[in-house]
């Protein structure tokens, strides 16, 4: 038997009434700061459009908008640094989604890392990446990027669901299975 080759489907021509925003609106999703650093300063923006793409090698997608402010550093630099926000971080995911001059204010809640780039602080988990390729995707770019260090903590994600952040429910407890019992022996 021969491998058959891979086709493409064909495309249907563009529908303007497909509305995608209300869509994924009903999605949860992760919620992510994503920082680079440039000749231009520290960069960054909130993503939750961050996907795991391969574990060997380790590989990630992030989306990133055409007119965002933070895509020529972090093309030029080839580096991101993601960081999955905790529950409790509504405030920094909000100002990472606005004014972009306010996003690096000097208060404590980011500094530089031993790699150069900003580095949230108090996140759940931390991904420092290497840009391996940035895909045209209408008016986006899709990152592809590979991860060089990570690290973890045990802090809850911040969930982005319906326009609104809000923290994961409680983890479901581990179903229990009933235990047999001897059967019973009337009057024993």
């Amino acid at each position: 038997m021969s491998a058959q080759p891979i086709t493409r489907p064909a495309v249907p021509p563009e529908s303007a009434t497909v509305d995608l925003r209300h869509a994924f609106g009903r999605a949860a999703s992760s919620t992510w700061v994503v920082t680079g650093s440039g000749e231009r300063g520290p960069v960054g923006f909130t993503a939750i459009s961050v996907v795991s793409v391969s574990l060997s090698p380790p590989l990630l997608s992030f989306n990133i908008s055409k007119d965002s402010s933070s895509l020529v550093t972090i093309a030029q630099s080839g580096r991101a640094a993601l960081h999955l926000l905790a529950d409790d971080q509504e405030p920094v995911a909000q100002r990472f989604a606005r004014d972009r001059s306010r996003r690096f204010a000097d208060d404590g809640a980011w500094a530089y890392d031993d790699h150069g780039l900003p580095a949230v602080r108090g996140v759940a988990s931390r991904l420092i990446t290497r840009i391996h390729d940035l895909v045209d995707a209408g008016d986006s770019f899709l990152a592809i990027a590979r991860v060089e260090h990570a690290t973890t903590t045990d802090r809850r994600p911040l969930v982005h669901h319906a326009g609104a952040y809000g923290a994961l429910g409680a983890p479901a407890a581990a179903p229990t299975h009933p235990t047999a019992t001897q059967p019973t022996t009337p009057g024993a």
